[in-house]
């Protein structure tokens, strides 16, 4: 499965180009998600994607500086269609009771100038913890009206091997390597010490 992580990367860099020193965005959970490919019986492409993320992120461009902490809520993973989800979510895949969340956290940001163009980090999926990098393709920030706050949009990329991460179930009539694609949205908000999770919505 390809996993969007890169949503993360994608918010950082939108920041590097527009935001201020030392400024801290939140991940708006209902304008962000992380999509994610995997081939299927080597005939195609599953795709799919997750709901549910929320995040935290420092920046200070000035300084090429900074920090991600980005989590995805395992059991909003949506394909469109429910038995497939509770496949994924079941202890043969994702074993979302046990593993309820993937989570990222930077370890370096890479900058070309001023702006963002790459993350690296440790991604932890199914109890699991590997080093990760994404790359940054597009980031946008300026007056967002939607919120009445400054905030970035932006584009992250990547992929990882599933089977790193104890996940090999399927294979090799599933593949092992995970397409993330993340589309971000973030807002400017005061400094604040902790990720806190969105209240789940039901769909």
């Amino acid at each position: 499965m390809r996993m969007g992580w890169r949503a993360v990367v994608l918010t950082i860099a939108v920041f590097a180009s527009g935001a201020p020193a030392a400024a801290t965005f939140h991940v708006a959970t209902d304008r962000t998600h992380v999509g994610f490919s995997v081939s299927n019986f080597g005939i195609g492409a599953q795709e799919g994607r997750f709901d549910l993320t929320w995040g935290k992120i420092t920046l200070d461009p000035e300084r090429h500086s900074g920090s991600i902490d980005f989590v995805v809520d395992v059991g909003s993973v949506n394909t469109g269609w429910d038995l497939r989800d509770a496949f994924l979510k079941s202890d043969l895949m994702f074993d979302v009771e046990r593993y309820p969340s993937i989570r990222f956290r930077s370890t370096r940001l890479d900058f070309d100038g001023s702006r963002l163009v790459g993350v690296n980090g440790e991604m932890t999926v199914h109890g699991i913890t590997r080093p990760v990098r994404f790359d940054v393709t597009r980031m946008e920030c300026g007056a967002d009206t939607g919120v009445g706050s400054d905030g970035c949009g932006a584009s992250v990329s990547g992929h990882i091997s599933r089977s790193a991460f104890g996940m090999s179930f399927g294979y090799p009539l599933v593949g092992d390597e995970v397409e993330l694609d993340f589309s971000i949205r973030a807002v400017r908000v005061p400094d604040e010490p902790a990720v806190q999770p969105p209240e789940r919505v039901a769909r």
